[in-house]
């Protein structure tokens, strides 16, 4: 674990270093959820379509992650990281920062939505550990996809693909929570959907973990 957490300062440090990125991707967020904003004639929009756009921003800002998600483990800096830390330590430190990077990607679009458009969500709770599991799903996939393309001398395009059948499930999961968070249903009503949903992310968190080791191989 010890080697887990130095991984993750280490992302942190260099994704704060790359300024240019953090700016792109802030602008990407403000800039489509205004365009959004400007093409709907300034009025709100209907509880479905405000949560489908929301989602389809967070799943662009999330793609725009996951391809460049291990820039820093090819070539050269493979050896080196095959070397300090080993594949299990790896993985689990870029799930760890990938889940991080994309809910805070979802919470400023939350944020954003709200100062456009407005907060229908009643149930914010709900909604909140909703948009957690969400994007801590779509950040395991997406990892998991970008290492096999990174592996494999594929492109982000080759990620995104194969990550799409295992996002749709957690996508409609997700989606479903955000709609009944929107209505105001308890959120101990939707413990079993909760549940659903987290037990998919851990279970291909650890299908990750398992295949890791075997991407990992020169």
């Amino acid at each position: 674990m010890k080697n887990t957490w130095v991984l993750v300062r280490r992302y942190f440090s260099q994704e704060v270093r790359n300024s240019n990125v953090l700016f792109s991707l802030g602008l990407y967020l403000v800039g489509v959820a205004y365009l959004i904003y400007l093409l709907n004639g300034g009025s709100v929009p209907a509880d479905k379509v405000w949560n489908t756009l929301l989602w389809i921003v967070v799943f662009f800002g999330a793609i725009q992650l996951s391809s460049r998600s291990f820039e820093f483990e090819s070539n050269d800096y493979f050896y080196y990281y095959q070397t300090i830390a080993g594949p299990g330590a790896t993985i689990i430190a870029k799930l760890l920062f990938n889940s991080a990077y994309i809910a805070v990607i979802s919470t400023v679009t939350w944020g954003l939505f709200s100062v456009f458009f407005g907060n229908p969500v009643y149930n914010n709770i709900l909604f909140g550990l909703a948009l957690l599991l969400g994007s801590a799903g779509c950040s395991v996939v997406l990892t998991l996809t970008s290492g096999v393309a990174q592996r494999t001398q594929g492109n982000a395009t080759l990620g995104a693909i194969l990550a799409l059948p295992l996002l749709l499930p957690i996508l409609q999961l997700t989606s479903v929570l955000n709609l009944q968070a929107i209505v105001g249903v308890p959120t101990n009503e939707a413990l079993n959907l909760l549940g659903s949903l987290g037990a998919l992310d851990v279970g291909i968190g650890l299908l990750a973990y398992l295949l890791f080791p075997y991407l990992w191989q020169d």
